[in-house]
């Protein structure tokens, strides 16, 4: 690095990350045609190229507190270095520094003691900054445009206008605008908020605390422990119910059936559980059928109609339909009819 009459400045702080960490990378002077301070001096312009060449291999450049090696350091007052810059690097937003910090350095980092990190850089008459000398911990910030030692990435107004949708020149107000724009509800927030309180007064919620209304839904799904009881014995009932209708239909179609063939009625005997089984379906049809049978009183069979010539046992139409049922045929059904008269 070659120059005439070269002048070193204090540039007082820039910021640093103030996440509570330490960080291995602080940003020393901003990018930018021309680099403003808050005190009026400058502007200065950066010479990237010069800068980052300005730091020779192995060489470190000290960090102390408040400048004291330009300022109590002459006077024989400590100046104790917090931490060394052992590399230099140009990023779209200016240099930034790797440090190596002591570990009173990285006490005061994680400290949070300092706000923001002041170089003292060196430039030509023409104020183009080609070189840093040293950096300071400091609390008074000066340059405008650095990052801050405790908030090592911040978010850009350009970036926030674009997520927003705006321009990417748009200014602070317009930002301010459209975020205030997103806050409120929209219509259809509205409308289901207006719902979802009709909602709460419907199952007896006055909150309109979403979380409460679904609460009470779900409590309204709930079965109702008396309801269930009560389905319960209903259903004991009715199959209790349907027993006593099937017993009591047995008990009527097997007196009957029984009384028929203790009064002789031809046929019924060598088909009880047939005749008790149809009887339990359906009662006046097999009180008929078996109504319409002979009776055997004294060995005399006793015919509903007239026996034919030949002595053949004549089927009434109600037996021939039982013939029928069970799948037999008739005339092999009247010898049987026959047999049990003998």
């Amino acid at each position: 690095m070659s120059t005439s009459n070269p002048h070193i400045s204090l540039m007082q702080a820039q910021p640093l990350p103030h996440q509570g960490e330490v960080p291995d990378w602080i940003h020393l002077i901003p990018a930018g045609a021309e680099i403003m301070t808050q005190d009026r001096r400058g502007p200065y312009r950066l010479d990237t190229q010069s800068v980052v060449t300005s730091l020779a291999q192995g060489t470190k450049l000290p960090i102390d507190e408040n400048h004291a090696i330009d300022l109590a350091g002459p006077r024989g007052e400590p100046s104790p270095a917090r931490g060394y810059i052992t590399e230099l690097q140009a990023r779209a937003d200016g240099i930034w520094g790797r440090v190596d910090w002591t570990e009173a350095g990285r006490a005061l980092m994680a400290d949070r003691a300092y706000l923001g990190i002041s170089p003292a850089v060196v430039h030509d008459g023409a104020k183009r900054i080609i070189g840093i000398a040293r950096a300071s911990l400091t609390n008074k910030p000066n340059l405008r445009g650095l990052t801050a030692l405790h908030q090592e990435t911040p978010m850009s107004l350009a970036a926030v206008a674009k997520a927003l949708g705006l321009s990417d020149d748009a200014g602070e107000d317009q930002i301010l605008g459209a975020i205030g724009e997103i806050k409120k509800p929209s219509a259809t927030e509205t409308a289901l908020q207006s719902s979802l309180a009709e909602i709460g007064v419907a199952l007896g919620v006055t909150s309109a605390k979403p979380e409460d209304i679904l609460a009470a839904a779900k409590a309204g799904k709930a079965p109702d422990q008396t309801v269930v009881a009560l389905q319960a014995e209903l259903a004991t009932v009715t199959t209790e119910l349907n027993t006593l209708k099937t017993e009591g239909a047995r008990g009527k179609a097997t007196a009957f059936v029984d009384g028929a063939i203790k009064d002789g009625r031809v046929g019924v005997k060598p088909l009880r559980d047939h005749y008790i089984a149809m009887h339990m379906q359906d009662p006046a049809r097999v009180e008929k059928e078996i109504g319409a049978m002979p009776v055997l009183n004294g060995g005399v069979v006793v015919p509903s109609t007239p026996q034919p010539a030949n002595g053949e046992i004549a089927l009434q139409s109600a037996q021939i339909d039982a013939a029928k049922a069970l799948g037999l045929d008739p005339k092999a059904y009247a010898a049987t009819l026959k047999t049990e008269t003998l």
